[in-house]
C-alpha cells in the first residue's frame, strides 16, 4: 500500500449538498474555528468544512453544490496513522494549508483552469488512516475531466510535499550510491581490459563479448556513444554490462542503489519488485559508455599510463595462446 492513498469517485445528479453536510458534520470531523488566523481567539463552529476562504458558511456551501448541475469529484486523501502523527497531518490546519498550496495543481490534473476551480474539504481524524474528504468541481459544467493519469498527478504532487524532507535525504543517498556504482563499474572495466591484454581474464563471457564489440565498432561511424550505436551493437554492450553486474563489488553497489530506489517508489506504491538487469536501467547509461570506451581503447590499441607502468614491472613470459589484446594488435597491423 502506498504511503498516501488517493481515491477520486464523483457525484452526478442529486445528493451533493447532503454529501457536503455529511463530511462537514459527521463524527470524527475536526471542527474549525472562525478565521484561521484567529485560531485561538474564537469559539469553534459546528462544522469542519474549509476551502479557499478562511470562513466557510455550511448552509451557503450546501446550497452552492445542490444548485450545481454538473459532476462533483469527491477526493478521499489519507495517510497512515504513524505518518500523519510524525509529520503533523493529524490536524485539520495542516491539511488546509496543503490543499490550498496545491489547489492549482489539483485543478490542472482535473483539466480545470485555476479561476474556474472550486473546492471544499473536511478532515476526519479516524482510525489507522486520518484523511480528508475534498469536493472539487469547475464552475463550468462539463469542463472537468479526471482520468487515471490525473489521479496519479494529484497523488504525486501531494506525496512530494508531505514527504519532502524524508525523500530528499533518500534521493541524496541514492545519488551517492549511483556515483559509487559508476566508479566501481569503470574501475572494473579498466581492470578487465588489463586482464584481456595480458590474456588472464577470468570472465570468458566478457572476453568474448568485448571481442565482438571491438569488431562491431569498426563499422560504426560518428560518435562511439551508446545512444548513437546501431541496435546490434547496443545488444552487445548490454551483454557486457549484464556480465559486469555479476561481479560481486558491482552487484553490491547496484543492490544498495536498488534498495534506495525501491524506498522512493514505495512512497507512491508499495509492492513486491524484482530487481531488473543493470543494462535495463536508463540511469546507468554512463556504465554502458564506459564499456564502449574500453572496447574502443582495445580496438585502437590504446595503452593507459597505468598499463605501461605494469608492463615495465613484469617479466616477459611466453604464452601459448594470444590474448584478446594481442589479437587486436595483430589485426590493426594487418589492416595498416
Amino acid at each position: 500500500m502506498a504511503r498516501l492513498i488517493v481515491k477520486s469517485p464523483y457525484i452526478k445528479g442529486g445528493g451533493k449538498g447532503g454529501y457536503a453536510k455529511y463530511i462537514a458534520t459527521r463524527d470524527g470531523v475536526e471542527l474549525l474555528p472562525f478565521g484561521y488566523m484567529e485560531y485561538m481567539a474564537q469559539r469553534p463552529r459546528s462544522h469542519g468544512l474549509f476551502g479557499d476562504q478562511d470562513n466557510v458558511d455550511l448552509d451557503t456551501a450546501i446550497q452552492e453544490v445542490n444548485q450545481y448541475p454538473g459532476n462533483i469529484w469527491t477526493h478521499i486523501i489519507s495517510l497512515k496513522r504513524e505518518d500523519a502523527e510524525r509529520l503533523g497531518y493529524d490536524h485539520a490546519p495542516r491539511w488546509w494549508n496543503l490543499l490550498r498550496a496545491h489547489r492549482n495543481d489539483i485543478a490542472a490534473a482535473m483539466h480545470i483552469p485555476p479561476q474556474d476551480f472550486r473546492w471544499y474539504a473536511a478532515f476526519h481524524d479516524e482510525g489507522d488512516h486520518p484523511h480528508v474528504h475534498m469536493m472539487a468541481w469547475s464552475v463550468k459544467p462539463g469542463q472537468a475531466y479526471l482520468n487515471t493519469d490525473g489521479i496519479r498527478k494529484i497523488k504525486s504532487v501531494l506525496t512530494n510535499d508531505i514527504f519532502q524532507q524524508e525523500m530528499l535525504h533518500t534521493y541524496e543517498q541514492k545519488s551517492a550510491s549511483r556515483d559509487e556504482l559508476v566508479r566501481e563499474s569503470r574501475r572494473m572495466m579498466k581492470e578487465l581490459t588489463r586482464q584481456l591484454r595480458e590474456g588472464v581474464c577470468d570472465s570468458p563471457e566478457i572476453e568474448q563479448q568485448m571481442m565482438v564489440l571491438t569488431t562491431q565498432l569498426e563499422t560504426v561511424k560518428g560518435k562511439k556513444k551508446y545512444g548513437y550505436l546501431p541496435k546490434k551493437v547496443k545488444e552487445t554492450v548490454n551483454k557486457v554490462v549484464d556480465e559486469l553486474e555479476k561481479i560481486p563489488v558491482v552487484d553490491q553497489c547496484y543492490q544498495t542503489w536498488w534498495e534506495l530506489q525501491s524506498e522512493i517508489m514505495d512512497y507512491y506504491s508499495e509492492q513486491k519488485r524484482k530487481r531488473p538487469k543493470l543494462s535495463e536501467q536508463k540511469e546507468f547509461r554512463s556504465v554502458k559508455n564506459a564499456v564502449i570506451q574500453e572496447a574502443e581503447n582495445i580496438r585502437l590499441g590504446v595503452v593507459t599510463f597505468e598499463d605501461r607502468e605494469m608492463e615495465d614491472d613484469q617479466e616477459d613470459e611466453a604464452v601459448t595462446q594470444k590474448s584478446l589484446w594481442e589479437q587486436v594488435m595483430v589485426y590493426q597491423k594487418a589492416k595498416a
